[in-house]
């Protein structure tokens, strides 16, 4: 079961504990956006329809956009509320390993998960006519996970009593998800390639311009 349909699940529950008509409107709120993050993963930005979601929430097309506003406003609210979900998911992954390769690998990994579960938004995000429209969005995107592998970095080499100068570990940085991100899109002509193929693969590529930097830098991997 995907973290989205779980997500859309506890929502609805929550949803029926009240009697209709009487649901809070933080709690539908809730819902609505739980159902429209699983409507645009299985859909994309295009096929997504305003009617459609206010099916599944089982309200008026008017409550729909008294909760969330208009499609461009309620996909806008999804990304960032998935992006923030992408960071916390890499960060916890990578909490439990202690070694550079191993956190790289966990990371890779929840990273290809993620997008797996989220192949049409991040589509209509970063590939297309539609990426266009939400080029402020898809900076956040980067925006955040561009702090999150810096943070990643700067504190591996403070844990071997290394110090790096910030513009050699911001380069890095760029460079790392540049590289996750255009294989993610790349990825997304290759769907038959599992999340673990694909987490393998970047870290089989990634670890030795690495460790090749981290000679360059007198580091210790």
């Amino acid at each position: 079961m995907s973290t989205t349909h779980s997500a859309v699940q506890k929502a609805t529950a929550e949803v029926e504990a009240y009697p209709h008509g009487r649901v809070p409107r933080h709690i539908r709120e809730k819902q609505v956006l739980a159902l429209a993050e699983e409507l645009f993963a299985e859909k994309g930005f295009t096929a997504a329809s305003m009617d459609e979601l206010a099916l599944r929430a089982g309200v008026s097309k008017p409550v729909i956009y008294d909760l969330v506003g208009s499609k461009e406003e309620l996909f806008k609210t999804c990304i960032a509320r998935a992006s923030g979900e992408l960071k916390v998911q890499i960060a916890e992954a990578v909490s439990h390993q202690s070694e550079p390769i191993s956190q790289l690998r966990a990371g890779s990994l929840a990273f290809f998960k993620f997008i797996d579960e989220h192949r049409q938004s991040w589509n209509a995000l970063f590939v297309g006519d539609v990426a266009s429209s939400f080029s402020t969005e898809a900076e956040s995107v980067r925006k955040q996970q561009f702090d999150l592998v810096a943070g990643l970095l700067e504190k591996a080499t403070k844990d071997i009593g290394t110090q790096v100068e910030y513009k050699f570990l911001e380069g890095t940085a760029h460079a790392v998800n540049g590289a996750f991100e255009a294989i993610a899109v790349w990825w997304w002509e290759h769907p038959e390639l599992s999340c673990e193929v694909m987490s393998e693969w970047m870290v089989a590529l990634l670890v030795p311009g690495l460790t090749s930097l981290s000679e360059f830098l007198n580091i210790r991997p």
